[in-house]
Parts: structure tokens; sequence; C-alpha cells
């Protein structure tokens, strides 16, 4: 029945996991309802047995990272996938190892250590190494593709491959990644510099974030992606959206393209406000702004592509 927990397999209930979870704890924006199954591999096999189970058992089931990008409206109850791999990372020469489950700013805070220079508009871009692959996370003028080198990762069938980036697998804010697949870890390649030096380019850009972003405010990142040659910000700021808000859910006055959480904003504020700020930009401009967030709804229960 749609909205109930579908009873899973034993195999699955062997590995690390919790229940009940509110998605308002697992994300930055702090909306959502409960997750009914949070299922965390502390090691590639577990994480191998998951998928493969799911499988197996025609189980649909969500890959969940540092939850920076993502929006939830609703409860999910199918099996949600939160990998819990370590926090350590591996220098091999230029390049720089990390687990999927390695936070994005420490990443980048891990290379200036090592003196390695190449991440430092990552300095600001929270949620974890695996999502930012996924997404191909940038800023600045910088994307993952760029340093990417190599990466681990599950296939829907539940092989685990490692293979270096091919042209047309990534694009901005996005890659050739499905729902199913689950990245493990990711190899950048990166130039030799100044520790002192690399620092000093992260404050900068921290500061920049700092004075156009609601910093101290709940929230997912960008909604929305730059249309082609434009920005969201401004034509969501030119539509007179700034500070439009429906309960505790805002379109920041600092920045147009951020949705924020004043504390306590329901799924159903969320979504109306969403649904506002692209038919006003439509409306005012003829622009139709995609979602750059990754959004989750509640689906019905179905072994299609775990893509719901």
């Amino acid at each position: 029945m749609k909205g109930m927990p579908r009873p899973l397999p034993d195999e699955l209930l062997q590995l690390p996991h919790r229940r009940e979870v509110p998605f308002a704890r697992l994300t930055t924006l702090g909306v959502g309802g409960l997750c009914h199954w949070l299922f965390e591999p502390t090691t590639e096999a577990e994480a191998q047995v998951f998928v493969r189970t799911c499988l197996r058992h025609d189980l649909p089931y969500r890959v969940l990272g540092g939850g920076s990008n993502l929006v939830v409206l609703g409860d999910v109850t199918e099996p949600v996938l939160r990998l819990r791999l370590g926090a350590k990372t591996e220098r091999r020469g230029l390049e720089l190892t990390a687990p999927a489950s390695y936070g994005h700013i420490a990443l980048a805070e891990a290379a200036a250590a090592e003196g390695l220079s190449g991440l430092e508009w990552a300095s600001g871009i929270p949620g974890s190494l695996g999502g930012a692959i996924r997404m191909n996370a940038g800023a600045y003028g910088c994307e993952w593709v760029q340093v990417l080198t190599r990466y681990r990762f599950l296939t829907p069938e539940g092989e685990l491959v490692e293979k270096v980036p091919e042209p047309g697998e990534f694009h901005y804010r996005g890659s050739w990644f499905t729902a199913a697949h689950v990245v493990l870890s990711a190899t950048a390649r990166l130039v030799q510099g100044d520790s002192e030096s690399i620092r000093a380019q992260m404050v900068d850009y921290r500061g920049r974030r700092g004075t156009s972003q609601p910093r101290s405010k709940r929230n997912a990142g960008c909604i929305f992606k730059n249309p082609p040659g434009q920005i969201a910000g401004q034509l969501i700021d030119a539509a007179g959206l700034k500070g439009l808000r429906l309960g505790d859910a805002e379109v920041s006055p600092e920045h147009g393209n951020f949705l924020v959480n004043h504390g306590h904003a329901t799924v159903e504020e969320f979504a109306e406000l969403m649904a506002q700020v692209r038919e006003r930009v439509r409306e005012i401009h003829g622009v139709e702004l995609e979602p750059e967030v990754e959004i989750w709804r509640e689906c019905c229960d179905r072994p299609a592509k775990r893509n719901c």
C-alpha cells in the first residue's frame, strides 16, 4: 500500500540500519517527512550486498549523500542507502583519493593540508564527495570533471567498477549516473602548490559566498539551474520574487536562487514556493527554470528503475 513501508528481506536487515529518521536531520534544508528505512553500510562489500539484495527482490531504493542538494517532499518508504565508509584520504603523487562519504568541504581542506591545488573552489560547497561527483559540482568556473581522474561505483546490478571519466559522461550539474548507481570513491589529479596560498584562495572564495548567500538559514544550495546564457538568481530577482514567503519557506532576500527554511517550513510550503517561483519567471521572462537540486517525492512501491 502506498505510504506504508514494504517488508524487507532478512539479508537487508543484517546490514547497519535505522528506522523512522526525520529528513530534517538528514538534509541541509531540513524539510521532508520520515525516512522509514535508512541503511548505512560501513564497507564497500556491505554496500554491494545492499544493491544486489534489492535487485534480487525487485526492491526500489534511493541513494543519499550529505543531503545538501536535496529537497524531500514527503515520507520515503523505499530503503535509503547512505554510505559510512570512513574518513581517510590517500595521496599518491599529485592524486588524492577519498571515499564517497567523505565531506566535500573536508576534502578541499585535506588537499590544502597536502599542498595540493585544484579544489579551492570546493571549499564552500557542502555535502559528500559522492554527491558532488554525481552532480558534477562546481563553482567559480571550475567543476569536478576538470580534476576527476578515476572513480569507483556500483552498477544497478551490484557490479563494482573502477574507471576513468570519458567524454560526455559529465555535464553541467549532472552526469550519466542513474538513481540506482552508487558512487564509492573518487580520485582527483591536482597540482603542487603552497598551502598558505591555497588556504588564502579558499578564504577568498568562502568570503564571496558568505556575502551573497544565506549561510545563516537552512537551505539546499541553488535551487534552479542557470538557463543557457542567463543566471537563474537574476531572473528570479528581476521577477520581484526576493523575500516572497510562504510560512517558514522564503525566497532569500540575499540570493534569489536560494529558497530557505526559517526553521519549520513544511513540505507543502516549500513545494508551493518552488512552483510559484517557476510560474512567475515563466510569465515574466518566458524561461522555464529547471531544478538543480534533486527532488524526492513519495512514490508508489514498484520495481521500476529505482528512479521515482
